[in-house]
């Protein structure tokens, strides 16, 4: 007999992700994630498994975590992170036919490694290595403790000083290593107060080329003009590459090494995402033009999906077939994220993978085969392969290769979303789901859950979102919907809020609570707002404008964003999204800020943050707290700690997350089902 979902089932969700092909497209390498429910840790493993038939198993396997599998151009090595040196971060190297791992890098220095490349000819892999502030290295910090010693002050002369997530960096940037794949030996080749994005090889294995932003004062105005730059990987000083200005990222080489491609934005002004992505071509030898192959689409070139159960946009995003006549990447478009496929000449892009779900990964084989990551609201990510349409317009066949879930699936019952959509003020409308509370009765009425994404220039889609299936299960109907301000639905869709939050975007939500109202099985009267950061924001500035929710929780909200704009962990520029500034300006920050109508707020609120958050840090939800403390509203103000970040709700402690979980359904109980 089927049960419903519980607040403990995220911990038995296991996901597929990072997929890769082997050189001769007969086996595939990906990461198989699991939570350890005893010791409330994440597990991550490197599972292999045959294109057409044969069983997944389980390829590496310790105390540590394994990721980012890479297969060795000739197929016969896998190489992978892990963390099995604490505190160090070691690249290994794995027969592809099976063995013990052997750690590769012998750097001494303590820090992480985010990702590395193979050369084609197998002689060399490049890798990204940050380093740990010598202050804070295991060993210091362990004399610090010994000898009863508080640690050194910090000293910051940029913004780059702090990142959610990895903390502190104290200048330290992500720089560009190289070592021998016979000796191990490392050499770093990018130096100086800048940051690089994991450098990709030339065919012949002799240049490597990078994306950095390497302006005086860069940090000031972050990725206004990130540059193309190459030098040879035996070393030496970075040339940079004539390129069309403004911010880039993801750049690939293509295979006969004549070109490059890249996702950009012409806009240099735009820090905050509000234009497409757009992906372009360039000349290997560099241009003032690139070749725009998406720009008259409107489509959303990434993955832009928000979802509690998966990570997603492992690997490259974007990919060359093996002649260089085609790029692979995943589009966002009204709630789905599929794979799709462009001629490199140009012409109309045409998706690949299913609609009405989300690609999390994907890779390509020489032989024309994709492996793919793949989900849908009912079902996390699991492995298919797709195989080469037969022509431009053809139908893509899939073949499932993992199911992991699949006992999972057969004993608990998942709420089907329902696609709905409704118009907004101005002539538009506004999309979005509606889960059905488990046990529905079409003759009963319900309490109700509006929630609101983060981002904002994000989107809710066509993927599993534990929480929300939770609270179906508990009762309640929920309604998640993808305002003026979200991705995948336009430009124009994207940039209504742009520096004008709680305006477009909060008439989208009073539209959104008004299709609730309309429903003959909600109860009008018990209707909750809710939300992560901007989510957050919008919870609190709803509640701040309007009294028509029997409670709200805001989580790691931006209630003020005069004091966010300098307090968050990547550069605020003053004047380029929002008006106005933090010094001679401020009034356009404060207007928008929600704790300016703190004392309009009268619904009950539940405030959730993290003391690790560096994108909303603590103090905005302090701030707003305070506030309606100090007016003995109703207001409960929750505080996990600093071993928590600001994505606490997807990958925090998975105790902690239950935890919210729990808080969450109880501050809803009391206030919607009395």
């Amino acid at each position: 007999m089927p049960r419903k979902i519980t607040a403990q089932d995220f911990m038995r969700l296991q996901t597929a992700g990072d997929p890769q092909l082997s050189p001769d497209g007969e086996r595939i390498a990906f990461v198989r994630k699991s939570i350890d429910e005893g010791k409330s840790r994440y597990r991550s493993e490197i599972w292999l498994v045959p294109v057409s038939e044969g069983e997944p198993r389980r390829f590496t396997g310790s105390d540590s975590n394994d990721s980012h599998p890479r297969w060795s151009p000739d197929g016969k090595q896998l190489a992978f992170l892990s963390d099995r040196q604490k505190p160090r971060s070691r690249i290994y190297l794995i027969p592809s036919d099976g063995g013990e791992p052997a750690a590769l890098t012998k750097m001494e220095n303590e820090g992480s490694i985010s990702g590395f490349r193979w050369s084609p000819d197998n002689r060399s892999i490049v890798f990204l290595f940050v380093a740990t502030p010598e202050a804070y290295c295991k060993e210091k910090v362990d004399e610090r403790k010994e000898k009863e010693i508080p640690a050194p002050p910090r000293v910051h002369t940029t913004l780059n000083y702090r990142s959610d997530g990895s903390g502190f960096t104290d200048g330290e940037y992500p720089q560009a290593w190289v070592t021998d794949v016979v000796t191990g030996e490392c050499r770093q080749l990018t130096s100086g107060p800048y940051g690089v994005e994991l450098p990709v090889w030339s065919p012949d294995s002799t240049m490597l080329a990078f994306l950095s932003d390497r302006r005086p004062d860069c940090d000031i105005a972050p990725h206004y003009d990130d540059g193309i730059w190459t030098l040879p990987a035996a070393g030496g000083e970075p040339v940079r590459l004539a390129s069309p200005p403004g911010p880039k990222s993801n750049l690939v080489w293509s295979p006969d090494g004549t070109r490059f491609a890249y996702l950009g934005n012409p806009d240099l002004t735009d820090t905050w995402g509000t234009n497409n992505p757009r992906l372009f071509v360039l000349p290997a030898t560099g241009g003032e033009t690139a070749l725009d192959l998406t720009g008259g689409t409107d489509l959303y070139i990434g993955y832009a999906s928000l979802s509690d159960s998966h990570t997603v946009g492992e690997g490259d995003t974007i990919a060359w077939n093996a002649d260089s006549t085609a790029l692979f990447f995943p589009v966002s478009e009204r709630g789905d994220t599929r794979l799709t496929l462009v001629m490199a000449s140009g012409g109309s892009p045409m998706p690949l993978s299913p609609a009405s779900g989300e690609l999390g990964g994907f890779s390509l084989s020489p032989n024309g085969h994709a492996a793919v990551t793949f989900g849908t609201p009912v079902c996390p990510q699991e492995l298919f392969i797709l195989a080469e349409p037969k022509t431009l317009r053809g139908e893509v066949e899939s073949r499932s290769r993992t199911a992991f879930n699949r006992q999972f699936l057969e004993e608990a019952t998942m709420a089907i979303p329902e696609a709905v959509e409704f118009p907004n003020s101005e002539g538009g409308t506004i999309g979005g789901w509606l889960l059905r509370p488990a046990d529905f009765d079409p003759t009963q009425t319900y309490p109700c859950i509006l929630y609101v994404h983060g981002g904002p220039h994000t989107q809710y889609g066509n993927t599993l979102m534990h929480e929300f299936q939770f609270l179906a299960a508990e009762g309640y109907i929920v309604l998640y919907v993808n305002p003026r301000g979200s991705v995948g639905y336009g430009e124009a869709h994207t940039k209504a809020i742009k520096g004008d939050w709680g305006n477009r975007d909060y008439q989208d939500i009073l539209a959104a609570a008004d299709y609730m109202v309309t429903l003959p099985f909600a109860d009008s009267q018990r209707m909750a707002i809710m939300g992560g950061s901007y989510g957050g924001y919008m919870t609190a500035w709803a509640v701040g404008h309007t009294d028509r929710f029997a409670c709200a929780i805001a989580d790691r909200l931006v209630g003020n964003l005069h004091s966010m704009s300098g307090t968050t962990d990547f550069a605020w520029r003053h004047g380029a999204y929002f008006g106005g500034d933090a010094w001679n300006d401020p009034r356009p920050l404060w207007e928008r800020s929600p704790l300016a109508y703190a004392g309009r707020i009268d619904t009950p609120l539940l405030i959730i943050h993290s003391d690790g958050d560096l994108r909303c840090p603590i103090g905005q939800a302090e701030e707003l707290f305070a506030a309606l403390r100090m007016q003995r509203k109703t207001v409960e103000f929750v505080r996990y700690p600093a071993e928590t970040s600001h994505g606490m709700s997807r990958n925090g402690p998975p105790s902690l997350r239950l935890d919210r979980l729990q808080r969450n359904l109880d501050w809803l109980n009391r206030w919607l089902k009395p």
